[in-house]
């Protein structure tokens, strides 16, 4: 993919990508907010991180690697508006091949017509979850399993403005690398990453590869970002069906849209469902979480600037797991320049990563002694 772009006349709004071969394509509509979503054969991209601002009837476009062997890009609308025409053109003297995407507007009545129900899965139907042998007892190591926030074509926070040099997706990335680094030379620790790439994967799969690998801790590492530009410092949250206040339920509100701003609706399961897993969270989990965040604001401290009031809760998805501790860190703000060129130096996530480690260290000591 070596270039996007978009044309506009009155009654038109054309959407274009350029190729260096012809791939299928495939396209939907999703609302709430309106969306065009084009699936197309895995492609590198040489046209920059993650996202730019539209024209016309697009507001803002998205691209990414949504899978293995699939690449997403997700057109975010003004408008309600159905797909006039889609077709590839060919090489032709100085262009390789594009991509056309024609829009014109519609009703919302008309648009909502075309959309992609998610399927609903029942209680009935929900396929039972595979009973797995514990495997904690027989490992010589602890594991812990990394959550770089968002990838692909959910570029995450882009800074204020959108002027970040870098968005949450590398800078999370690349942290939870430096970090896992920082765990395994102990010898101590394995450590799972939930994506070690620019790939998309949805909260609950974050979560379920926690469950799935048994893991003894869950960190998910993010950016953050506010529309004061002056805030800056990490943040530790853990999950709480009530958020500690409006700033992390503003939080938790961005965070759980991410599947849908990204181009897939969240996993549908009535409320009354939603509620009884909230319940069933396990009480000695959550107070785990909360003793694990305790050790890492204490040692954060000797390595970054802290926010007033450091250990906050919210109503995280991706910290909805039934059996493992988790976390979700906040490394500081991309919406602050102080914050955001610290985070991408390789010595402010080493510093950090031996923040995590020492934290990591004395949560096991002081819970699992014995162990």
């Amino acid at each position: 993919m070596t270039a996007a772009r978009i044309g506009v006349d009155k009654h038109r709004t054309r959407f274009v990508l350029e190729l260096s071969d012809k791939v299928e394509f495939s396209i939907f509509t999703l609302a709430d907010p309106n969306r065009i979503v084009i699936d197309i054969a895995e492609v590198d991209w040489k046209i920059g991180p993650g996202g730019a601002e539209g024209d016309g009837f697009i507001e803002r476009y998205r691209y990414g690697l949504f899978k293995p062997g699939t690449s997403r890009i997700v057109l975010d609308l003004k408008y309600p508006v159905k797909v006039d025409k889609s077709f590839f053109l060919p090489p032709k003297k100085n262009y390789p091949y594009r991509f056309v995407l024609d829009l014109k507007k519609t009703s919302q009545t008309d648009f909502a017509g075309n959309i992609r129900k998610p399927r609903k899965m029942t209680l009935a139907s929900r396929p039972p979850e595979p009973v797995v042998e514990s495997t904690r007892s027989g490992r010589t190591k602890k594991l812990i399993v990394l959550d770089p926030g968002h990838g692909g074509h959910d570029p995450g926070n882009l800074g204020k403005n959108g002027s970040s040099a870098f968005p949450e997706k590398t800078v999370a990335l690349t942290a939870a690398q430096t970090i896992k680094r920082e765990l395994e030379r102990t010898g101590r620790y394995e450590v799972i990453l939930t994506r070690s790439r620019d790939i998309y994967v949805k909260h609950r799969a974050r979560s379920g590869v926690a469950h799935s690998h048994q893991a003894d801790l869950f960190i998910s590492v993010h950016c953050d970002s506010i529309a004061d530009s002056r805030v800056r410092g990490a943040t530790v949250y853990t999950l709480s069906e009530k958020a500690s206040d409006r700033e992390a339920a503003a939080l938790a509100a961005r965070e759980n849209k991410s599947d849908i701003i990204a181009g897939m609706d969240l996993e549908a399961e009535p409320d009354e469902v939603q509620g009884i897993l909230i319940e069933l969270l396990q009480r000695e989990t959550m107070n785990l979480s909360s003793s694990f965040a305790t050790e890492l604001v204490g040692q954060l401290k000797s390595s970054t600037l802290l926010r007033t009031r450091p250990h906050r809760t919210a109503n995280l998805l991706v910290l909805k797991g039934l059996d493992v501790p988790s976390v979700l860190l906040e490394l500081g703000y991309l919406t602050n320049k102080t914050d955001a060129a610290l985070l991408m130096q390789k010595e402010t996530q080493q510093k950090i990563g031996r923040s995590i480690v020492r934290a990591v260290d004395h949560y096991f000591q002081k819970n699992f002694a014995s162990n």
